[in-house]
Parts: C-alpha cells; structure tokens; sequence
C-alpha cells in the first residue's frame, strides 16, 4: 500500500467509528479497535480491551448518550512508521435534533492506528480531552509560547 492507500484506510476506519457511533452498534464501534486497546474518555476513564469498549457504550447509548451522533474533523493524520499512524480530530457530540456542536462542547481526540497482520487498520489507542478555552487563552497570554496549535 502506498501513504495514499494507507490515508484513506485510516480515514475510512475514523468514518467507520462515526458512522457506528451514530447507529449506536457498540460492536461495530469497538470493532474499530484492537482487542487489547486502550480508551481513554473525556472524563479520565480508562477501558482496557475491545469488550470494555462495547459494555460501556452499550450503557453509554441505552442512557446518558442515546439518540446523539459524532460531529468530527481529522486534523491532522501523520505516519510515525508504515504500520503506526496517529490521527487528531476535534469534535462534539450532538444531540437528537442538534445540527452544530456548541462551541463549549469541542473535544480533541486522539488516536493511534496500527496495521494488523492482514493489512487491515485497527485504532489501538483513543484519547478523549475537553477542551478548557479560558485557560488556553489565560495561559497564552502569559506566555505564547502556550498557545495549543488549533
């Protein structure tokens, strides 16, 4: 494959994470990652392992989440090796009838792809951070050199 080949696997892999999440198929969600996967969420909890990440979204969209989809934007995707890519995204999830993130609602994710023994792409490390804009602007006034690169 070639970076090309590879950029649209791991695109469509991050759109296939979306596209579940929407459809609320917490198996086809974790099917994204690898079986030994670490998922970090917004609030600090750490899962371990594909089955953790289905449980926890089963919950999470029989509950707190139901009804709500992914609004996402790939920032950036870079090769660290040919088989290890991270990919940024920042994005928000919107509830039933909502068709805008709130700008209060931004998150940035991110995530570390490998490629598996047959080629295919799986995320094998999800990191999920709120976004805290008066202590970014607080903190890159004091000192530019603090200012967050989006």
């Amino acid at each position: 494959m070639t970076h090309t080949d590879d950029t649209t696997a791991v695109t469509a892999l991050f759109d296939t994470l979306v596209a579940a999440w929407a459809a609320a198929d917490a198996e086809a969600y974790a099917d994204c990652f690898t079986p030994d996967a670490d998922y970090v969420n917004f609030l600090g909890g750490h899962m371990r392992g594909r089955r953790h990440i289905v449980d926890s979204h089963e919950a999470l969209w029989s509950t707190f989440q139901r009804n709500t989809r992914l609004h996402q934007v790939v920032d950036s995707l870079r090769f660290v090796t040919d088989d290890v890519a991270v990919l940024v995204s920042r994005g928000a999830i919107l509830q039933r009838r909502q068709r805008a993130p709130k700008r209060r609602d931004w998150k940035v994710q991110t995530l570390v792809a490998v490629r598996r023994a047959d080629g295919e792409w799986r995320f094998t490390a999800f990191q999920n951070t709120r976004r805290r804009r008066l202590l970014e602007r607080i903190g890159h006034r004091r000192d530019p050199r603090l200012a967050p690169h989006l």
